[in-house]
């Protein structure tokens, strides 16, 4: 073991008389409940020397094996594997940001919990610079550390030097404000402010005062440290500190100081730790349950608890005497108490399994010799009349204790069952039942009377009327009544178990098994209740079982003293184990005992406990409740496509996303607490799910399988003993709905069925179009046929008709021989009219052939039109445009009718009128099947106002409206005329055109 303070030395005698000196100040008389915490509850390693409480509240310790963090519960801890400079640490501090600064051999470390930055100083004048001893943290955020006598600073991430006068050297620092206080090794004080110093010194200062340690106080007070007593400032010097009268000279050095929240301060020394206040000084050490090592650090946390950093013992922790002890450190020879039991003058006796009988009075432990000075196993403690002490042994038979006199009872004597005496019990009318491994017998009038309960193990007795007793034994519980004994029959979980131990609140029967924890049975309702390791114990073999003052059970287990109290509607459990001072954690079988003034001993396998209800306990109260881990179906969560970020300390996972099937989810929470756990209470919730609040227990993960895609926000409660509730936890995350299950799938859905809809809808309708253009098809080829029979009808008709009426004209006019000219004139007029109605009955007969349709040929015949018109004129026709392109499209026989009116008429107004040279007609298909026809002339032109009145324009430009055409006229007198006629091509006569013979 590396020893820290080799500089402190002091001759053994030295030792010895300053420790002898200090006994008489306060030596308690009970073993008093320091909870040590070492290596085997997961301390890295046994010698701590520095600690400091982070904003989370945990307990960060610096050892000589490296850092532990302590939450509590369980221990993390970090070495230079994990990035520090060193595995030594010599120093710690926190800051607002919850940084955790380290001190060491090799600098100094800044640790956020992600990552460790290290800070190194370079000084040619110093070479252990970097040994880093002491960290202390300013109002301003520097940091100010001492290495090797010298000081420096860290500010912004930039480490430096700070200027000492005199080459003095510095053995501790503290910021105060402004200020910075140094000592020195010459027993001097520096204070430096505002660029100036001061200097203070102890009072009557001689070699031997040495400053160890600077302490600032909750009321700003200055204390002073030294190996050779306790200074403080007061003004502008320095005076020792005493408390009625007595210095702290006499103690060893003075290492480490802290203040309580009850205004005790705390001293670790170079042998055991001091307590003072403003009356009383108490000095501790291993005879009252602590150590006799140094004490190099010394915290108190934000709950009240005093931790004591002890140089190879690990750490203990003081949260105050709600319980008690004697054991072997106390000088009671056996830490196995069996029994207790109390005389009415207080007088308290110990049944211990291999040491025999002891009585402990006015805080002296003696022991009650048997009359052969034999050693007895006790078993069983009763007290009779008061005063009698009666003692049960394994083996040695029954004994009674009176007035210093011992007498015994032994088998096959008295007609006893054995020797071997397992339970005694004294009821309201001074008779003495005694349970033994193979019946049981009462003792009432000087006299014994056997029980009929042969072949029977008698655990306990428990009085439930004058004349009626309830007894537990190996074979269930039975009832004896007057002297008739029956099976106590419940009809509940009671009738099955194996009962140890009884007692009685109001009409309630409280039943303590082996197997079945503590069975609650109410007779009035037959009703049973059990409590278990299921709903709050810790263990479910019940030694022993009593009831306080104020109605709550206490019952002694094999893990622990168990308290259920009824302040609220539903009873609630806790637990008093190693981090209440408990010691012995498991009770013995009856040993429980109460005193007159409310307390209670207990009986266990390390010594005797005593609760003292009057006693202030450091109450818990977590800093904060932090999320240990979340895990998907049992695992740690490695996919970080899950979530954004994690927790710089536990490494959870922030803005948690998970996939619709990785539903199965196990929170695993814990308050951080450093008074134990025992007195937390927790209850959790899920926001999002439609279930209520758990029931406030102690447990502290849960597991929530199969949740439905949706946000949520698990929420977790912690309350303390006093149902005030503290912390709030809350942890939101999302099950990513399946994409079947989305908004996004649901609208994908609605447009799907809205384009099926449509889809359905225009399948309907093009079946109906093609239905619609089938009929039509059909409806054109027999419009087809049927003008194609007109046509032949009427030509054969109509021009036979026409062709002999101009016969007979010209008959008629050899007939008539020299006829008048009116006669001629006459004939004249019929023979011309015939032939233009044969000339038109040829353009009828021309558009009612459904061949002709076609679009070039509809055209070909408006240039045939034009041909024939202009052949024996001085007017030259052009045509051109007109290619096999535009046989692909067919026109309706209106369209094409009127589209050959508009430029027949056209060509006639233009040879009657224009008075042209050349005419030209020009053909072009513009996109969209557009046709663009246009007839240019170079004649005389005339006035579109005047011309307008005439019906020939008028007649064209309501046939184009007809065809859904554009006509434009450009004429202007003397510059000839342009005919523009624009019109789209109607759909579905776009395809190819059918031939027709």
């Amino acid at each position: 073991m590396n020893n820290r303070y080799g500089a402190v030395r002091l001759p053994p005698y030295a030792w010895l008389l300053m420790i002898m000196t200090v006994l008489p100040v306060a030596l308690p008389a009970q073993r008093v409940p320091f909870y040590n915490i070492s290596i085997e509850d997961g301390l890295l390693q046994s010698q701590p020397g520095c600690m400091v409480q982070d904003m989370y509240g945990h307990l960060w310790v610096g050892t000589l094996g490296g850092l532990s963090r302590f939450d509590g519960q369980t221990f993390t801890n970090y070495t230079i594997r994990d990035g520090l400079a060193s595995n030594v640490i010599h120093a710690l501090a926190t800051d607002t940001q919850g940084n955790i600064w380290i001190g060491s051999p090799a600098g100094v470390t800044r640790f956020d919990g992600r990552q460790m930055q290290h800070f190194t100083f370079h000084t040619s004048d110093n070479p252990g610079a970097n040994n880093v001893t002491t960290i202390r943290i300013a109002a301003d955020g520097a940091a100010w550390c001492l290495a090797a006598g010298k000081v420096y600073a860290i500010r912004e991430g930039k480490s430096a030097a700070f200027n000492l006068p005199d080459s003095i050297i510095i053995t501790s620092l503290l910021p105060d404000g402004n200020a910075l206080w140094l000592a020195t090794t010459k027993g001097r004080l520096l204070r430096f402010e505002n660029g100036r110093w001061q200097s203070l010194s102890l009072p009557d200062a001689r070699s031997r005062h040495y400053i160890i340690r600077l302490y600032k106080d909750r009321g700003n007070r200055i204390w002073i440290l030294t190996n050779a007593g306790l200074y403080r400032v007061s003004g502008d010097t320095i005076v020792a500190h005493t408390v009625n009268g007595r210095s702290f000279d006499a103690f060893p050095p003075l290492l480490c100081m802290t203040e309580n929240a009850g205004g005790s301060y705390w001293i670790g020394t170079g042998s055991g730790v001091i307590r003072f206040n403003d009356s009383s000084i108490q000095y501790y050490n291993k005879r009252n349950g602590l150590s006799n090592n140094n004490f190099p650090d010394i915290l108190a946390d934000r709950e009240g608890n005093i931790w004591l950093a002890s140089d190879g013992q690990g750490l203990f922790r003081f949260s105050g005497a709600l319980f008690t002890g004697l054991d072997e450190s106390m000088g009671l020879p056996s830490s196995q108490v069996m029994s207790i039991a109390a005389t009415r003058n207080g007088r308290l006796y110990l049944g211990t399994y291999d040491a025999g009988l002891y009585e402990y009075s006015n805080g002296e432990i003696s022991r009650v010799p048997f009359p052969d000075n034999v050693r007895r196993m006790t078993t069983t403690l009763a007290v009779r009349n008061g005063y009698e002490i009666w003692i049960g042994t394994r083996g040695a038979g029954l004994w009674r204790y009176s007035g210093g006199s011992f007498k015994p009872f032994i088998a096959p004597g008295n007609r006893l069952p054995s020797n071997f005496v397992v339970t005694l019990y004294t009821d309201s009318r001074s008779r003495l039942w005694i349970g033994y491994t193979n019946g049981a017998a009462v003792y009432e009038q000087d006299s014994f009377r056997v029980l009929p309960l042969e072949a029977s193990s008698v655990k306990s007795f428990l009085q439930i009327g004058r004349d009626s007793m309830l007894i537990a034994t190996n074979n269930g519980i039975k009832l004896l009544d007057g002297n008739d004994l029956y099976p106590y029959v419940t009809n509940t979980v009671a009738d099955n178990a194996q009962p140890q131990c009884f007692t009685m609140r109001g009409g309630e029967l409280w039943i303590g098994t082996s197997d079945n924890g503590i069975i609650r049975y109410n007779p009035a309702t037959r009703q049973a209740t059990v409590y278990d390791k299921s709903n709050g114990l810790r263990s479910d073999f019940i030694y022993n079982i009593t009831t306080d003052r104020k109605g709550n059970i206490w019952a002694g287990t094999g893990d622990g003293i168990h308290r259920i109290s009824f302040a609220e509607q539903t009873p609630v459990i806790y637990v008093y184990g190693k981090g209440q001072g408990v010691t012995g954690l498991e009770s013995n079988h009856n040993a429980v005992c109460k005193m007159p003034d409310g307390s209670i001993w207990f009986g266990t396998t390390n010594g005797a406990l005593h609760y003292n209800p009057a006693a202030r306990l450091t109450r818990a109260v977590p800093i904060s409740i932090v999320m240990q881990s979340v895990k998907v179906f049992g695992e740690n969560i490695t996919d970080t496509s899950w979530y954004d970020s994690t927790d710089a300390w536990y490494r959870v996972p922030y803005h948690l996303r998970l996939p619709y099937r990785r539903n199965n989810i196990t929170f695993n929470f814990h308050a951080v607490s450093l008074s134990g756990n025992g007195q937390l209470r927790y209850r959790y919730h899920i926001k999002g799910l439609e279930a209520p609040w758990s029931n406030w227990s102690s447990v502290t993960a849960v597991t929530y399988s199969a949740l439905p895609p949706g946000r949520y926000d698990f929420i977790v409660q912690c309350v303390t003993d006093d149902n005030e509730a503290v912390k709030e936890l809350h942890y939101p995350f999302e099950i990513i709905a399946p994409f079947h299950k989305t908004n996004l799938f649901r609208l994908i859905i609605l447009a799907g069925c809205i384009l099926l809809g449509i889809l359905l809808q225009h399948i309907a309708s093009r079946r109906k179009q093609n239905r619609q253009k089938l009929r039509e098809r059909l409806r054109r080829e027999e419009q087809s046929k049927v003008r194609e029979r007109t046509a032949e009808d009427f030509h054969d008709e109509v021009g036979n008709k026409l062709t002999r009426i101009n016969v007979l004209a010209n008959v008629l006019k050899t007939k008539v021989g020299n006829p008048s000219p009116d006669t001629y004139r006459l004939i004249e007029q019929i023979q011309e009219n015939t032939m233009q109605l044969y000339s038109g009955t040829k353009d009828i007969l021309w558009s009612l052939k459904p061949s002709n349709d076609n679009l070039y040929e509809i055209l070909h015949r408006i240039r045939d039109v034009g041909v024939e018109l202009f052949q024996d004129t001085e007017v030259e026709f052009v045509f051109t445009g007109a290619d096999e392109r535009m046989k692909q499209f067919r026109l309706p026989l209106d369209v094409s009718r009127n589209l050959i009116m508009i430029f027949k008429e056209a060509m006639n107004n233009c040879l009657k009128y224009a008075a042209a040279t050349e005419v030209r007609m020009e053909v072009s298909l513009k996109e969209r099947d557009v046709l663009q026809v246009r007839l240019r002339d170079n004649g005389q032109g005339f006035d579109m106002h005047y011309v307008r009145k005439g019906h020939g324009i008028r007649n064209m430009q309501v046939r184009a409206e007809r065809i859904q055409g554009k006509l434009y006229i450009d004429a202007q007198p003397g510059a000839g005329t342009i005919i523009t006629l624009t019109f789209r091509i109607p759909e579905g006569n776009s395809k190819k055109i059918p031939s027709y013979a």
